[in-house]
C-alpha cells in the first residue's frame, strides 16, 4: 500500500489523498476525485496533457514508500 497526495501530482495545495495496492487503483481513485474537485482543469485536459500527468504519477508512485503494515 502507498499513499499519494493531490497536491503531489498536480492539484496544487489539495489536501487530499489516496491509498491505494496498485498505481492502477489510486489512478482510478484520483480520476474520480478530479472529476469533482477538479472540474474545471479536467475540461482543459488534452490527450498530451493526460498523458504527462500519467507519466509523472507512474514516477511519484515508483518513487513513493510503501506504507509498513
Amino acid at each position: 500500500m502507498k499513499t499519494i497526495k493531490c497536491s503531489q501530482i498536480g492539484g496544487g495545495d489539495c489536501p487530499f489523498e489516496v491509498t491505494a495496492e496498485t498505481a492502477e487503483e489510486a489512478k482510478a481513485k484520483f480520476g474520480e476525485h478530479a472529476k469533482e474537485a477538479h472540474a474545471e482543469m479536467m475540461a482543459k485536459a488534452t490527450p498530451e496533457s493526460m498523458q504527462e500527468w500519467n507519466v509523472m504519477f507512474d514516477k511519484v508512485w515508483e518513487s513513493t514508500e510503501a506504507l509498513a503494515n
